[in-house]
């Protein structure tokens, strides 16, 4: 068991230190060491994963790390899991907090946030299109993802995201019975 947990640790260490972009940049980093690189789950079972870490409060990283830990290694797993992934942010930000603090020019901090800009923006483009592939299996799904999307592009900030979504719930609920 605590050869399972230093994997489950590892894993989401690696996840963590690389989740530059925030949630939805990781959902690539997730997918590649806990469906690629391990096995631990299947490309369906890391659909769910997301979905209901998209779908509970906090962030998908934090969520997905506990739902995963938990399906590999119960709740030592979780445990393992959740705190694996936040622990490269908090000793990063305490490190760039103590850089700022005796850096007379943030110049060379902004060109590092600059240049991770394009390869975030790779990292969450992915995630859309790996997320995609394995939950648009149908041209019903597809056009439930597409008016969702476009609902979201077009309602702007007069229509709450969440109630798009729920939207979209209801609909595929309707068409699906």
């Amino acid at each position: 068991m605590i050869g399972i947990l230093l994997e489950i640790y590892a894993s989401f260490f690696l996840i963590g230190i690389s989740a530059y972009g925030g949630g939805i940049a990781t959902i690539a980093l997730i997918q590649y060491e806990i469906v690629f690189a391990h096995g631990w789950l299947t490309a369906a079972q890391m659909r769910d994963v997301i979905t209901l870490a998209q779908m509970t409060p906090g962030s998908i990283a934090i969520n997905s790390a506990t739902l995963t830990g938990y399906k590999i290694g119960g709740i030592s797993g979780a445990l393992v899991a959740s705190l694996a992934v936040i622990t490269p942010g908090i000793l990063l930000l305490t490190a760039y907090t103590l850089a700022v603090s005796h850096l007379r020019s943030r110049d060379g901090l902004n060109r590092v946030k600059l240049a991770l800009q394009p390869g975030i923006l790779a990292l969450i483009i992915f995630a859309v299109y790996t997320f995609g592939s394995i939950s648009i299996d149908g041209v019903i799904t597809g056009g439930i993802a597409a008016a969702a999307f476009f609902g979201i592009l077009f309602a702007g900030r007069r229509v709450h995201p969440v109630l798009i979504i729920l939207a979209a719930g209801l609909l595929g609920i309707a068409i699906f019975r």
